[in-house]
């Protein structure tokens, strides 16, 4: 994928941002007071376009809870321009930041016509922006590295400020390595990928272990592992309310307070509040047996050239992988590629002795070597040759939330961002690039080969398809109707497949080609592994199967019809929904499987969006989300419609009636949890959305829905604490609009006082078979 056009070099950041919810408010100007006695309800659509989305607020320095210190942990959320997943200003992992943030669905262009679903959405704009969820999905789907250190390493690099050891300093630079990187496929196919990423990870840190079923109960680990799965989901909601409450904070502590009724939803830049939600579920994947995306593909173990006996400590490393209290669950198979580094201490050790005991490293262990050169000072922000050091993008849920709560509980809390050297980085972003290119992805590349020829096609083959009807239906009689799966099968009793197992190698198969982007050998393989999941009744299993193949196939370009797609990828997605919610109860399975799902059918445009959002309405009657993530669901199921476009003057075919209805409920969910920025941006999108619509068909003709509105507009504007028409005036006269629909003039009636106390299940709507509604020969993705 190629860098955007627009895509700048970024200037030095500064240490603690001076704008909070910058991308939630823009002050409005002085000389932009609004007109007396216009309504603040109603405006015109041309003075509202979708790029006025960005907004800025200062930070309240005079608040007790929240102090200046803490404002970099939520960067994620307030900088300008800079959504959650950019690259950070003047990140030493990537100098290129994209400034858009292209979420709408491109039924305009390559989904067109004929073509339509013939194209990848790698092809699209969404695949290279920061924040996307198609993004989000590429850079969370990547190989996995241990970092196990001795302790001499950990020793030189705390005294550079790191306190966790090598992990912390090396893990910002896997989230983006530096230049393109070449992956071969099946074919023998070699594509360019300039946003390849790794995760590091460090060895012997099972905080994301999940344990099976099956084994749960043994040893008291059952009320620890229900434990594990219930804070996967809530640690992501407490997040992204602590980064709205922090938002919410600014806005208040402004000396001369300014609401935002010109914002609404930008259907053109995912919400950074979204984004970070999908983000933060997404790095919390876990390691569990039946996926093994967490599981490691190589482990890197390092010495320091101040160890006395370097050799000795690097077979003593490579044995606790293998043996070790900290070695990963017999799920995991423990041939992953082994990398060793040599930390050279550039201020206290002789280059010429690292130089000689690096190549007997070689020697002894291979070529999967590097020398690290790194200084062990550390770096203060006012050295010259000094860079910060971001923090990570993809920590977890949990780590984020007891940063947040250490910054409002410690008294000396300081600023956590860290420098480093300019030469440290350099060398650093070398070792990342030289290990990813030269050892990494070869070994996956050569792995996926032998596999495939070695397994895959045997089981593809004639042979391997009547070897699997004969488990099916061994002995004349259907294994459906045990209670178990046939003897002849390899799922063990304790709930996982064996590494060596045939169906756990082709696993990991399926998922180094859907993390390498071969889409096409991902998803054939993943379709075969379904059926045999099913036979064995591994649930589980037969859930992340179904989940990961309808990606693929969401993903990858197919000449399929339309209906034929939409079939088999609803049917992918059922079982999916089913097993992890039904079978399993995998909230996090479900909850991950619709949300991507969602987002890859919204990307393809057409009847793709309409699908999107009925599995949206699923997730939301299955109460799989907390609070934050319903809200923010029902704000995107509005932009999902609001992004269908309809054909000619009259916009056939689009949802705008249903966009403003989700956007109302949107409303109505901040307005419960008194996030009132969000409540205000979700009102003004249902108002745009009502303006569009030809004057008969508006809102203005149900009082009870008018009613409804205007109680949720004055609930905003209290807790906002701003009144736009003054303390004296309570009560807007009606307000003529003149609208170029058929030269219709309409009267829209106040919103500001409300009449009743009606609710939302009361809401009157008009009919659905509108002008807006209708379907016509919009531009479909599928077809």
């Amino acid at each position: 994928m190629q860098p955007h056009e627009d895509a700048v070099q970024t200037p030095s950041p500064v240490q603690s941002p001076p704008l909070a919810a910058s991308s939630i408010m823009r002050s409005i100007s002085g000389s932009q007071k609004p007109r007396p006695g216009a309504s603040s309800i109603l405006f015109s659509p041309t003075t509202d376009p979708l790029s006025q989305s960005e907004l800025s607020l200062p930070i309240r320095t005079s608040s007790t809870s929240r102090r200046p210190q803490s404002a970099s942990l939520f960067r994620s959320t307030i900088l300008n321009n800079t959504p959650p997943g950019s690259p950070r200003d003047a990140s030493p992992a990537s100098t290129v930041r994209s400034t858009r943030s292209p979420a709408r669905t491109m039924t305009g262009s390559i989904f067109a016509g004929t073509a339509g679903f013939k194209a990848s959405l790698l092809d699209t704009g969404a695949a290279d922006s920061p924040g996307d969820p198609l993004n989000l999905v590429l850079k969370s789907f990547v190989p996995h590295v241990a970092i196990h250190a001795s302790e001499d390493v950990d020793d030189l690099v705390n005294a550079k400020g790191f306190e966790k050891g090598l992990w912390e300093l090396l893990r910002p630079f896997g989230e983006r390595i530096m230049g393109k990187v070449n992956v071969r496929d099946s074919n023998g196919v070699s594509r360019a990928w300039e946003d390849f990423s790794l995760r590091f990870t460090k060895f012997g840190d099972h905080s994301n272990l999940q344990i099976p079923d099956a084994l749960a109960g043994l040893n008291g680990s059952e009320k620890q592992s229900g434990r594990a799965k219930e804070s996967l989901t809530t640690d992501v909601e407490k997040v992204v309310e602590r980064h709205l409450s922090f938002a919410e904070e600014a806005f208040r502590g402004t000396m001369e307070p300014q609401t935002p009724t010109r914002m609404g939803l930008d259907v053109e830049a995912t919400s950074p509040y979204y984004a970070l939600y999908l983000r933060r579920l997404l790095s919390g994947m876990p390691l569990a047996p039946h996926e093994s995306f967490a599981h490691p593909v190589a482990c890197v173990m390092a010495i320091s050239s101040r160890n006395p006996n370097p050799i000795e400590a690097l077979h003593r490393l490579y044995t606790e992988t293998r043996e070790g209290e900290k070695r990963y669950p017999v799920w995991v198979d423990g041939e992953y590629l082994r990398y060793y580094i040599l930390v050279h201490d550039e201020e206290n050790s002789d280059i010429s002795k690292s130089m000689a005991l690096f190549e007997q490293m070689k020697r002894n262990f291979g070529l999967h070597c590097h020398l690290l050169r790194l200084r062990s000072s550390e770096s203060a922000e006012t050295d010259d040759d000094s860079i910060p050091l971001p923090r990570s993008d993809w920590m977890t849920a949990a780590e984020e939330l007891a940063d947040i709560e250490e910054s409002e509980t410690k008294e000396d809390f300081e600023d956590p961002t860290r420098h480093i050297f300019e030469s440290d980085a350099t060398a650093i972003r070398t070792f990342v690039r030289e290990m990813a290119t030269q050892s990494l992805i070869p070994t996956m590349e050569r792995n996926i080969s032998v596999w495939n020829d070695q397994v895959a096609s045997k089981r593809k083959g004639i042979s391997g398809r009547f070897m699997s009807l004969s488990k099916r239906w061994a002995f004349g009689g259907s294994s459906r109707s045990s209670g178990i799966a046939s003897s002849s099968s390899n799922y063990d009793a304790s709930g996982f497949y064996r590494p060596d197992s045939p169906e756990a190698i082709m696993r990991r198969l399926a998922d180094f080609a859907f993390m390498l982007r071969d889409w096409k050998l991902a998803m054939s393989t993943y379709d075969l592994l379904r059926t045999d999941f099913q036979n064995d009744k591994a649930w589980k299993y037969h859930a992340a199967a179904n989940e990961m193949a309808a990606f693929a196939l969401l993903i990858m370009p197919q000449n399929m019809s339309s209906k034929t797609r939409i079939e088999t990828i609803n049917q992918m997605l059922d079982n999916a929904f089913y097993s992890y919610l039904t079978r399993c109860n995998s909230l996090y399975g479900a909850t991950r499987c619709i949300v991507l799902a969602l987002e890859l059918l919204r990307l393809r445009g057409g009847s793709g969006i309409d699908e999107a959002v009925r599995w949206g309405i699923k997730v939301l009657e299955s109460r799989l989300m907390g609070k934050i993530g319903d809200a923010l669901l029902k704000e995107r199921m509005a932009i999902c419609y609001a992004s269908k476009s309809g054909a000619g003057s009259q916009a056939w075919g689009s949802r705008r009636r249903k966009s403003a209805l989700w956007s109302v409920l949107g409303a109505e969910a901040w307005v419960a949890q008194e996030k009132y920025i969000q409540a205000q941006k979700c009102l003004n999108e249902a108002r745009k959305m009502y303006s569009l619509l030809p004057g008969e068909n508006g809102i203005q003709r149900f009082e009870v829905a008018s009613d409804f509105l205007a109680m949720l507009n004055d609930q905003v504007k209290q807790g906002l604490q701003f009144d736009l028409l003054g303390p004296e005036e309570s009560l807007v006269d009606v307000e003529e609009e003149t609208f170029d629909h058929d030269d219709r003039r309409t009267r829209r009636t106040s919103m500001i006082n409300p009449l009743g106390g009606a609710t939302a299940a009361g809401m009157e709507t008009a009919s659905l078979q509108s002008q807006g509604d209708v379907s016509g020969p919009s531009k479909d993705g599928f077809g």
